[in-house]
């Protein structure tokens, strides 16, 4: 999925890649939707070997980017509320962006953990072109 973004960390978190090599997958099912393996990301990239969990506790930063995502999220529904029904209730408002961030939950999870690493983490081409680098020496 768009290809030409592939270096960027747009990549990585929109394709849900490694940061570094940006080739092997970060969570164990590629649907957010998949419950029984909702929470579930790999420990090493199958790709580079890039250990995802720098340090205990790492991903607990990623509670800063989820609420972002969550504020974003509902301003964004409040305002199709605004736009679609402009004589709605409060009471239309609330339902409306509570039943969303519900529904979004395992979306915006899955986001903040991807977008938190990529924080700390870039591309790196010598990484990317490590197996083929591997095969051409053999």
């Amino acid at each position: 999925m768009l290809p030409f973004l592939k270096g960027t960390r747009l990549y990585s978190i929109l394709n849900s890649k490694c940061p570094k090599c940006q080739e092997g997958d970060f969570h164990v099912s590629k649907n957010a939707y998949d419950f029984n393996n909702f929470g579930k990301n790999h420990d090493y990239c199958s790709h580079c070997g890039f250990k995802y969990e720098q340090e205990p506790g790492f991903f607990y930063g990623a509670m800063y980017v989820s609420y972002a995502l969550t504020v974003a999220f509902s301003v964004a529904i409040g305002v199709a509320i605004f736009v679609l029904f402009p004589s709605s209730s409060y009471l239309v408002y609330l339902i409306s962006i509570l039943v969303g961030l519900v529904v979004l939950m395992p979306l915006s999870f899955r986001l903040s953990r991807i977008i938190w690493l990529n924080l700390f983490h870039h591309y790196d081409e010598k990484l990317a072109n490590k197996k083929e680098i591997a095969e051409e020496k053999k």
